[in-house]
């Protein structure tokens, strides 16, 4: 390492390590992935190849700014159309989870098709149910003790 080279930068509650690439360290940031990283860097006028230790204050506030505004192209962005306020919105880490979970309970509550199979614990993307998602059954394996019944009779 440098010196002046910080091991860690700390960013929407994320460590980066300091030694790689900001464009590769953003991608640690749960929400963002290699195709957004770029753009987000273009915005914020920051080298995606400078390492993330090397990143300065106004720099790390800039990609933070660049993220919570949804400065990126609509199609990058990981929550399209907001059912709520009809806007592209770029979400992170806790926000995305919590905005998740919400979508899950919304459509519990409203009894969609989704939310039916959610809510029965099954399948929601249409995979087939005859040998997966048993829980903790296993199908076509006999155990030892059914085998040694067998045996003894």
């Amino acid at each position: 390492m440098t010196e002046g080279r910080r091991n860690i930068l700390r960013i929407f509650g994320t460590d980066v390590p300091g030694d790689v690439g900001i464009g590769e360290g953003l991608r640690n940031i749960k929400g963002i992935s290699f195709s957004t990283s770029k753009p987000i860097l273009k915005e914020a006028g920051i080298d995606p190849d400078k390492y993330a230790g090397d990143i300065s204050k106004e720099e790390k506030e800039s990609i933070e700014k660049v993220i919570k505004s949804s400065n990126i192209p609509s199609h990058l962005v990981n929550r399209r159309k907001d059912p709520e306020t009809g806007k592209d919105m770029m979400l992170t880490s806790n926000d995305l989870d919590m905005q998740n979970r919400q979508d899950i309970e919304d459509m519990k509550k409203l009894g969609s098709y989704k939310g039916l199979r959610h809510r029965r614990g099954l399948p929601v993307r249409g995979q087939k149910t005859k040998s997966s998602f048993r829980g903790d059954s296993s199908v076509g394996v006999a155990t030892a003790k059914i085998k040694k019944k067998s045996e003894s009779d």
